[in-house]
């Protein structure tokens, strides 16, 4: 068995254009670690056919693939237009309704329906990730008529945004606990909630499925100002992070996102929470069968920043190259991590120790210490990988927030936590009948990826009187 070329995670958003069989295979092939499937788009029905695929490629490569469903959360959208899509002049009059009429080039339908009291004479109304700008000119009615000021192309169901809009609804809606049950049902992986504006939402959701009997690992999006305000309590409260651009790019001044994404990164980096950055990333290779210099050059300062995975949306769904953008995702992953800052995780353990300062206390675990001896040890001597048992995949996200550039082999007995940690950084797991030291490295050897006179690190949980978890590292030639 041969690992990925790329520790970086690649998300692969699944839709028209790759949802056969013969091309998901393709994906994974080509270094595809999550399936996402947008629920904003296709009906339940699609989606299980979907799951269904996804979980049988997986299966027949012998390649752990994590399913991640995507909510629609509270964004406007547009409605149905005829033809799948319109082009939008500029100076040209648009009406955006809440009637019930199909799309065309005078007329928009708005998926909802109190839209014409939210909005103003004057204000700027975004479409499809803020590439489409409106001027409100009049309110009438159920009728908002706008001069267009920057054309393209919309297609059926994209988003709008209204920046200056006070919206006071709750970020997780009614159509969104059906799909989570629907989820659940499915024995879908995680779920990325959508306009997250608070802790709370990420703890209803959570509330949620425990109610309903499950076990989803939850990822908040960040897209609102409200979310980045409130990003520490989010963090705290969620499973992870998705950086997601598109809508935080137009909600708030553009020219702030760069910063804004490295410093989310880092923070989720430290609390070693996985983090996924999208939206945009390779957007050419929708219609180009290679990305721009620029966008290459975005995705691999992701990675310097430490994004744990990078996604990919119209690339893949609707895309004419959705395989050729996994690869091109995995070629750039894997000669940005060759260059990766070798102070890291230095980097992190100081803001760790600053902060543990700041509180006039050590308050580090027993894994939060054993991790850090992990990364000592790793710059002390010539260690092949890191071997780990897991019970929650938590231990091994601690050490993927450092980004070694060793493997992080982790071994679970069950399949949900193994395929939870497709979301972090260099993890590659196993499950495993029983998590004994014994059966990992049979495994291993039988599999060919550790040789004889390798060096290993191996973590251990060894009960010793009130400890639970892991407390232990052991180092050894094979």
């Amino acid at each position: 068995m041969r690992l990925p070329p790329h520790k970086t995670k690649i998300v692969a958003t699944v839709g028209p254009a790759s949802k056969k069989r013969k091309t998901l295979e393709a994906m994974v092939k080509a270094g595809m670690s999550v399936a996402r499937i947008n629920f904003a788009h296709g009906d339940l029905e699609e989606h299980a056919r979907v799951i269904e695929t996804v979980r049988d490629v997986s299966r027949r490569l012998n390649r752990p693939v994590a399913i991640l469903g995507d909510l629609p959360g509270v964004k406007i959208r547009v409605g149905e237009i005829a033809g799948g899509s319109v082009t939008l002049r500029r100076w040209q009059t648009v009406v955006l309704t809440t009637r019930d009429v199909i799309g065309n080039e005078s007329e928009i339908p708005v998926q909802f329906k109190d839209f014409p009291r939210i909005v103003s004479k004057g204000d700027t109304i975004y479409l499809s990730d803020g590439f489409i700008a409106l001027r409100v000119e009049e309110v009438k009615d159920q009728d908002v008529i706008c001069k267009v000021i920057v054309g393209g192309t919309l297609f059926s169901n994209k988003g709008i945004n209204v920046p200056k809009a006070g919206m006071v609804i709750d970020a997780v809606t009614e159509r969104d606990l059906e799909l989570i049950r629907f989820a659940i049902e499915q024995g879908i992986d995680a779920v990325g909630i959508s306009f997250v504006g608070s802790a709370y939402d990420v703890l209803k959701v959570r509330r949620f499925v425990e109610e309903n009997g499950g076990n989803l690992f939850l990822i908040a999006k960040i897209e609102r100002p409200d979310a980045v305000k409130n990003f520490d309590d989010i963090l705290n409260a969620a499973d992870g992070i998705m950086v997601a651009r598109g809508d935080l790019g137009v909600e708030m001044p553009i020219e702030k996102l760069p910063v804004l994404q490295k410093r989310l990164i880092f923070k989720a980096n430290v609390a070693g929470k996985p983090v996924i950055t999208a939206t945009q990333m390779l957007e050419s290779m929708t219609e180009e069968k290679l990305p721009t210099r620029a966008e290459v050059t975005d995705v691999a300062n992701a990675i310097l920043d430490g994004t744990d995975a990078v996604m990919l949306s119209e690339e893949t769904a609707v895309g004419k190259y959705p395989v050729d953008a996994v690869r091109m995702m995995a070629r750039i992953a894997k000669t940005t991590e060759a260059h990766r800052d070798s102070q890291w995780s230095t980097r992190i353990l100081e803001w760790k120790m600053t902060r543990w300062n700041e509180r006039g206390s050590r308050t580090g675990t027993i894994k939060e210490t054993i991790t850090r001896s992990i990364i000592e040890a790793l710059n002390s001597m010539d260690i092949r990988y890191i071997l780990t048992p897991t019970r929650t995949g938590k231990t091994a996200r601690l050490i993927s927030r450092f980004k070694p550039k060793q493997w992080i082999l982790a071994f679970a007995t069950e399949e949900r936590v193994a395929r939870n940690l497709m979301f972090s950084y260099g993890v590659y797991p196993f499950v495993v009948e029983e998590a004994s030291e014994g059966e990992i490295l049979g495994l291993i050897k039988g599999l060919g990826i550790v040789k004889e006179n390798d060096n290993v690190l191996l973590t251990k949980g060894t009960p010793i009187g009130k400890t639970v978890g892991t407390n232990t590292i052991r180092i050894f030639t094979v």
